[in-house]
């Protein structure tokens, strides 16, 4: 009742805020303390609340249209037998960008169901319709899977070279620095900063932080969902009042094949040595332009910077050839089996200091934990069919949020329905 108290004094301020404006003139409804139960509203693609933002040039965005048709098309079966109530629920369409799977490109594009909370206006007794929504339904075609940002392995990225830390190189691990950058790093970016890790896939996608491998097993092979808890905690004890938010995603991949294959460590390995020369450049690009920050500048503290600075080049220089030095003895030296399996490395938050990520080539952890990664890349093998047809789906991602709270029995209605009737198949046989 809180949540719908403070609806309710919203509305008696500002009309205009909350209420949707009634686009077919029909007349208000009456109600009497609550709406959750009154006949709901079903807008297709043809009356989005918002103009749709899908892109694309001509043939490409027709194509994308169909697909998302079709999409509607399932979604509107699953409810053939289904009365809406207590809510107003609209499709849009959007996306329309090339999402790049390592080398190959696929168009991402979305559905959406957005479900509007209808409310009783405390004063008026008429029936409102809250102007955001917090349920939602949405099929992702071609998803990036990454959703927690650039994996940055320990041995890249940020580090110092002096104990005293008053310098750290802080420089992209995806390709080098200068004019050709942005270029480089769409069309030719490292090997390593490709790198998928368990925590990358399943961030914003699971909360379920003591059974975290087996969720991203579940996800990533399309064999069940896995939720994040954006309000309340599914560890918390049950409570008929209580407020929870929660957001559900299933991945609908090709069988036979695997979206992701994990690292090896001769790979890693081998990778790090193509990534020392974007480091050596990138680097030499940084020194250069904090020096240039001191020219002129004859302070006791500009002395010290340079004085560091120049000690860091030389410093480098050495650590270069050392880091390749150990990575060749390892990939010489090390037996065929212990190069063969899996790379958990360190994470970049381990350490910036440069002397320890030396030290940290070729230890290995046997498993992923908070502060390692066990290591993936896309599956090529998975992208490269189709690529003569961007538009097709590849792989699908499917998103429920909805809410559990007194007043919000639309959302749950929503949820049980499509648990029994949705056809995930469907969406499977899209991808064939």
């Amino acid at each position: 009742m809180k949540n719908h108290l403070f609806i309710f004094l919203i509305l008696l301020c500002s009309d205009t805020s909350f209420a949707q404006k009634n686009m077919s003139n029909e007349p208000p409804v009456p109600c009497n303390g609550d709406a959750d139960g009154l006949p709901g509203r079903y807008t297709d693609h043809t009356n989005p609340k918002y103009p749709s933002s899908l892109k694309g040039n001509t043939p490409d965005k027709a194509a994308m249209i169909k697909q998302l048709i079709a999409l509607e098309k399932i979604e509107e079966a699953s409810r053939s037998n289904f009365q809406l109530t207590g809510c107003v629920a609209r499709v849009s369409f959007s996306g329309g960008a090339k999402n790049n799977f390592r080398g190959y490109a696929h168009y991402g594009y979305e559905y959406q169901l957005g479900v509007y909370e209808n409310v009783c206006h405390v004063t008026q007794h008429i029936v409102k319709t809250v102007d955001e929504y917090r349920t939602v339904m949405r099929v992702n075609i071609n998803p990036f899977l990454v959703n927690g940002g650039y994996l940055t392995p320990a041995g890249t990225g940020e580090f110092y070279i002096d104990k005293s830390m008053t310098v750290r190189y802080t420089f992209p691990i995806d390709a080098k620095l200068g004019p050709d950058y942005s270029k480089d790093q769409l069309t030719k970016p490292s090997r390593i900063s490709q790198y998928i890790s368990e925590a990358n896939v399943l961030a914003n996608r699971s909360g379920d932080y003591k059974n975290k491998h087996a969720n991203f097993l579940r996800f990533v092979s399309g064999e069940g969902y896995v939720e994040n808890w954006m309000s309340g905690s599914q560890y918390d004890k049950p409570s008929a009042k209580g407020y929870k938010w929660i957001d559900r995603r299933y991945l609908i991949v090709k069988p036979g094949i695997p979206v992701l294959i994990p690292v090896s460590r001769k790979q890693f390995l081998e990778d790090l040595l193509e990534y020392f020369e974007i480091e050596k450049v990138n680097f030499q690009f940084s020194h250069e332009e904090k020096m240039k920050n001191y020219a002129g500048d004859n302070s006791d503290r500009a002395k010290k910077a340079r004085m560091v600075l120049e000690s860091d080049k030389s410093a480098y220089a050495q650590l270069y050839e050392d880091k390749k030095a150990k990575v060749k003895q390892l990939l010489a030296a090390q037996p065929n089996e212990w190069l063969q399996k899996q790379a958990v490395v360190p994470l970049n938050s381990s350490t910036y200091d440069a002397y320890q990520r030396l030290a940290d080539i070729g230890r290995f952890g046997e498993y992923e934990e908070e502060r390692t990664a066990a290591l993936y890349i896309y599956n090529p093998a998975y992208f490269s069919n189709n690529t003569d047809q961007p538009v097709k789906p590849v792989l699908m991602e499917v998103q429920f949020r909805y809410e559990i709270a007194e007043g919000r029995g639309f959302s749950e209605r929503l949820l049980s329905n499509f648990e029994k009737n949705y056809n995930m198949n469907a969406l499977r046989k899209m991808l064939q």
